[in-house]
């Protein structure tokens, strides 16, 4: 999809998880949860001020039958990272809402090398549909079924997992 009649509709502090979001202290990095029936719907998080956010609003063009009509997505305006986006849909009803967590992966216990420098990157996203109200719950962990590890700036990444031929072989 293509977006267009972008526009600044907010800027001020907003509260987000953006730096303590590496759960260094489980074997396999992975994250607590509460909230809802089994107790497991939203990530456990550490928000925080953010001293100032640019809320950015953006319409589809060039596709009429578009489900979504509008979305919303807040930046951190010290780095530009975004980390929340809201989306409505043709009717102007909520749709869908997305949020997540990033993280210095160096919390004095443990630390992920980036290079010279700890490693930063997202940690959780949580990904919710407001019309179904179905959540959907991802995390960064260290290693995935079928030994997949997370890695960081290794160039043979590309070839075992992004090539066409990559892909055919994992069964995409």
């Amino acid at each position: 999809m293509t977006w267009g009649d972008y526009r600044v509709v907010h800027r001020g502090p907003h509260l987000a998880a953006v730096s303590h979001g590496w759960t260094s202290t489980h074997p396999n990095w992975e994250h607590t949860t509460h909230g809802g029936p089994n107790g497991n719907l939203f990530w456990d998080h550490v928000v925080e001020l953010v001293p100032e956010v640019i809320v950015i609003e953006a319409e589809p063009v060039r596709y009429p039958r578009a489900p979504v009509g509008r979305k919303r997505v807040w930046f951190d305006a010290r780095t530009l990272v975004p980390f929340q986006m809201v989306s409505y849909d043709r009717r102007g009803e909520l749709f869908r809402h997305f949020d997540a967590s990033f993280a210095y992966y160096d919390d004095g216990k443990a630390r992920v090398m980036d290079g010279k420098e700890p490693y930063w990157s997202w940690a959780t996203v949580h990904a919710f549909n407001a019309q179904t109200s179905r959540m959907t719950r991802i995390e960064q962990v260290r290693e995935v079924s079928g030994g997949h590890a997370m890695r960081v700036n290794d160039p043979t990444v590309y070839d075992k997992y992004l090539t066409t031929l990559a892909m055919q072989r994992l069964g995409t």
